[in-house]
Order: C-alpha cells, then structure tokens, then sequence
C-alpha cells in the first residue's frame, strides 16, 4: 500500500543538494544532483509544476524536459537530473521578468522481496522547491533587487505596518523579517517573497511603538542559497 506526501523539506534519506534553481534563458540546461544517504535504493522522479498547489497526480505540459525523468539511486549514490528548455518557453513567459515554477522530487521507496506477504504502508515524500525561469536581457542582478528594495512605514490601529516595493524584474524571498520597538527590540516575523514589480505587506500589530523613526531588518536568500542581511532606516 502506498501513500502520498507533499512536505516542505526532504525525506531523510534523498538530499537535493539545491535549494532552488535558477534557469537562465541563454543557457541550454541546468543540472540537479539528489543523493541517496540511505542504505537501500530509491526510486526518484522529477518534474516541473507551475504552482507549488498541485497534488502531483497530474503532470503539466510545460516547455521544459527532464533526463531522465525517473531513476533508481542506489543506497551512498547519487544522480545528475539535466533540465532543458524547449522552443517553446522563450515564448510561453514574460521576457521583462523572472517566472516562478516549482521543482517536485517525489522519493519512492522500493519494495523489497522480503516485504512481498506483509501489510505494510510505504510513504511517497515529494518535495518542492522554486524554480526560476529568468529571461534573457534582464537589466541588474537579484542581489542589487534586494537591495533597493523600497520600505514605508504606516502606523494603523492595531499596530504598525511595513510595505515593501520591488520596481526590479527579479523574484526576492525573505526568511525573516524584523521591526524594532520604543524598547530598542526586534520584533520578528516570517518573511515572505516580493515578486517581480510587486508590494508586499507585514504586520506587526505587536508593535505599538517604533524607535525613532523606526529601523527595519530583513533576511534575504542569493541565488546560491545564502542568507544576506540588510537594516532600513524610516
């Protein structure tokens, strides 16, 4: 009997060593090493999803493909999955910004002979992660959006709130986010991604107070994954 997981993170045993993917328009591929840490083989599948909300049944007709699309890992081993872009994509999205697509990895574990007369429950772990799809000819960098990221401080009544504006075509995704207080403390929240030419809102009705004019902090993530740092001064 086989069950079904969608999870936000990785089965212990299937390591993607990625945290997201950025696909150029001018390149040919980009490539995904997922690592087997178990004992036993897995069976791995890959493909791509235009929302993150897709119960993995069903599979899209998007202009990428994938090699090989299935594979079995033997247990200590790992395997390279090539992503491709067909004809088709330079024209399916925006050329004046990043598209977001999402990455599903659904972990099969096997079925073992020893298994064959006994009721047991195998569990599927599928796991998502952002995909990018970045057009040729983009003016700037990631790094530079969340930067210049612009900030505006509201009072309301039930606390304050902070609204973030990208004017760039680049996707930025924080991790946290933090207000200070009258008290000279960082209130924190979850931070959240400003697509492309968006606004963005977090409240902080805990906050009844800012320091001076108020001090902002957020956490944004590189396209290799690391976490950068950055204070906003009302």
């Amino acid at each position: 009997m086989m069950a079904l997981f969608g999870l936000p993170c990785a089965h212990a045993t299937i390591q993607i060593l990625t945290t997201r993917v950025v696909f150029n328009g001018n390149e040919n591929e980009q490539t995904v090493r997922i690592n087997n840490l178990g004992k036993t083989p897995e069976l791995v599948q890959v493909w791509l999803s235009s929302t993150d909300k897709t119960d993995g049944v069903e599979k899209e007709n998007l202009p990428f493909f994938i090699n090989p699309p299935a594979a079995r890992i033997n247990g200590q081993k790992g395997k390279v999955f090539h992503i491709f872009q067909t004809a088709e994509a330079i024209n399916k999205y925006p050329k004046d910004r990043e598209s977001l697509l999402w990455l599903n990895v659904l972990d099969i574990p096997p079925e073992m002979p020893e298994d064959a007369d006994k009721n047991k429950l195998k569990m599927a772990f599928r796991t998502l992660i952002k995909f990018f799809y970045r057009p040729a000819g983009l003016k700037g960098n990631p790094m530079q959006a969340a930067d210049d990221l612009k900030w505006e401080l509201r009072k309301t009544t039930k606390g304050y709130d902070v609204v973030g504006t990208n004017n760039s075509p680049f996707h930025v995704n924080m991790t946290s986010v933090w207000l200070m207080n009258a008290e000279n403390k960082d209130i924190e929240i979850p931070g959240e991604m400003i697509v492309p030419y968006g606004t963005l809102v977090y409240h902080f009705p805990q906050v009844s107070a800012v320091s001076g004019r108020g001090i902002f902090k957020y956490n944004y993530i590189t396209d290799l994954g690391a976490y950068i740092k950055r204070t906003y001064n009302f």
